[in-house]
């Protein structure tokens, strides 16, 4: 019986120290792992960017920031980063952007590199207007809170049609608020309506269509200046004229406007037009007085179990990285570049002798290794017992 007994506590031991050895092998897996990731990410950002290596660190661990600020890993605030940085933006509109494109992510549920093309799409169609992204966002999210229709469609339609819309005269609040109206009188989604609009603005601009228009009494110009007046208020004012055309008037001017694929899109928009108190005028004051509605549901999302995951994942990516980066990275590179020499020294004619001596290198750098990893050991032991 005590022998029965020794034995079974002798294999509990043992299955202990496995358990134990197996731990730290993958905590050590994923620490060469995030290491292995975060510097290939930066390396990427670095190309674009061309910093030294502490600007290039501090711009590391602003990343680390937006992550856990947005709920993201770090790779994919890093993929969101590295396609701002090609557009040339410096150091710091990047960072703001890359953290308004994954709050834009969160919200909608795109990729991060969907949401960084329709925000930029969005930014750079508006710029006259001196629109910026962290507004793009916010008016985005109060119209997606105050009626039904998603920021996702928003985002999809402004990215298709933004630039159409200011050759038009439309402004943002416009164009997400007509938007709004026919999204919810036609639920088509948001790059169907942004392409419908799209069509819709540049035959506004055509001279034969502003003829047939100004023949049913449809103002397209200012009285005054002259000048086209704005697609949505060209709307406006067909929209009062529309109900007291014949159907076939009106099936003609229909098609002339929209063409033939988007008279439902037109005819969506007004409806809605025509009424006073539509979801058009409310739309326009909503966007108008935007604040800081995507921050403020991004801080609330903060708050999910989700979210706290995502942020403790990307301290312990940061933490691992660092931890790599101080102790393994250097072996790594050492053993990394004796094993590309040996297999080198076989297309050089069949020196072995050469492939001998990298062994002997090989064996010697796996020493460093084990080192480095007591080093590692040590340390966390010492943060431990700082705790």
């Amino acid at each position: 019986d005590h022998r029965d007994l020794h034995l079974s506590l002798r294999r509990q031991r043992q299955m202990c120290i496995r358990d134990r050895i197996m731990a730290v092998q993958r905590a050590l897996k994923e620490t060469v792992r995030a290491t292995v990731e975060v510097e290939k990410s930066l390396a990427d950002i670095n190309v674009v960017l061309n910093a030294n290596s502490r600007t290039l660190q501090q711009f590391g661990d602003n990343l680390f920031k937006v992550a856990g600020q947005t709920g993201q890993g770090f790779k994919t605030v890093a993929t969101a980063a590295t396609e701002l940085a090609r557009q040339g933006l410096g150091m710091e509109k990047t960072l703001l952007r890359t953290k308004d494109a994954l709050i834009l992510t969160r919200l909608t549920g795109m990729g991060a590199e969907e949401a960084v093309s329709s925000l930029t799409a969005a930014v750079n169609s508006f710029s006259k207007a001196g629109i910026t992204s962290a507004q793009v966002v916010n008016k985005m999210a109060k119209v997606d809170q105050a009626f039904a229709v998603s920021s996702d469609d928003l985002a999809k339609a402004i990215s298709r049609v933004g630039s159409s819309a200011v050759d038009a005269g439309v402004s943002m609040d416009e164009l997400l608020a007509i938007t709004t109206a026919v999204q919810q009188r036609t639920a088509r989604g948001g790059a169907v309506i942004g392409n419908a609009f799209k069509t819709i603005f540049t035959r506004i601009g055509r001279t034969d269509v502003q003829k047939k228009l100004s023949d049913i009494g449809v103002a397209t110009r200012d009285m005054a200046t002259g000048a086209m007046l704005p697609a949505t208020k060209v709307l406006q004012n067909l929209s009062k004229e529309f109900k007291t055309l014949s159907q076939t008037q009106q099936n003609q001017i229909a098609e002339s406007v929209a063409g033939v694929f988007q008279v439902i899109i037109l005819r969506a928009a007004l409806g809605d037009l025509s009424n006073k108190y539509g979801v058009y005028n409310r739309a326009v004051r909503e966007s108008a007085t935007a604040t800081d509605e995507a921050y403020r549901k991004n801080e609330q999302l903060n708050q999910t179990l989700d979210a706290l995951t995502n942020k403790t994942l990307a301290n312990l990516t940061k933490a691992g990285a660092a931890i790599g980066g101080a102790t393994l990275k250097p072996a790594i590179e050492n053993v990394l570049g004796l094993v590309n020499d040996a297999i080198g020294a076989f297309g050089e004619g069949g020196r072995f002798e050469k492939f001998g001596e990298h062994l002997k290198r090989l064996h010697i750098h796996e020493l460093s290794i084990i080192r480095a990893l007591d080093r590692l050991r040590l340390s966390i032991l010492a943060q431990r017992q700082s705790r």
